[in-house]
C-alpha cells in the first residue's frame, strides 16, 4: 500500500513537472505585405537591419537569410539578435529577435542566459522593414 502510494505521488509530480516546464512553441513574427516583395527585398531588409543592428553576421540572398551579430541593448540590459528569412510558405517574410542578459549566479562565473524572443522588439522592427519593403522606389 505505502509503496503504491508513493509511486501515485512520484508519477503526479512528474507529470505536473512535465505540464509547468512545457511552454508553448516558439513562432516567428510573420511579416505579412499583403502584396508581393518587391523585387529588391533582400537589399531593403538588408539596409534596415544594418541600421537598426549595426552589422550582419549572416547575409544570404539565394536563402533570403539576414542575421544580426549580437548587439548591445540598454532597454533591458543585455544584448539583441535579430534574423530576418522568408516564411514556411515561403511567400512572406519572418523575423525573429533574441534577447539575452549577463546573469551572475551566487557560485561561478557570471554567463549569458540562454537566448529568448523578444517579442516588442520582433513588433518594432517588422514594422520597420514593412515600412522599408513598401516605400516606393
Amino acid at each position: 500500500m505505502v509503496r503504491a502510494e508513493r509511486w501515485a505521488v512520484a508519477a503526479t509530480l512528474g507529470l505536473a513537472l512535465g505540464v509547468a516546464c512545457a511552454g508553448p512553441r516558439y513562432e516567428p513574427y510573420p511579416l505579412q505585405l499583403r502584396a508581393e516583395l518587391p523585387a529588391d527585398a533582400f537589399d531593403r531588409c538588408r539596409a534596415e537591419l544594418l541600421r537598426s543592428y549595426g552589422g550582419l553576421a549572416v547575409a544570404d540572398p539565394d536563402r533570403f537569410l539576414l542575421q544580426s551579430g549580437w548587439t548591445p541593448s540598454d532597454e533591458p540590459v543585455g544584448e539583441r539578435r535579430a534574423s530576418v528569412f522568408r516564411s514556411e510558405d515561403a511567400r512572406d517574410l519572418a523575423v525573429v529577435v533574441e534577447f539575452r542578459w549577463l546573469t551572475t549566479p551566487w557560485f561561478g562565473l557570471p554567463h549569458w542566459t540562454s537566448a529568448r524572443g523578444d517579442d516588442a522588439a520582433e513588433r518594432e522592427l517588422a514594422e520597420a522593414l514593412r515600412t522599408a519593403l513598401t516605400a516606393a522606389r
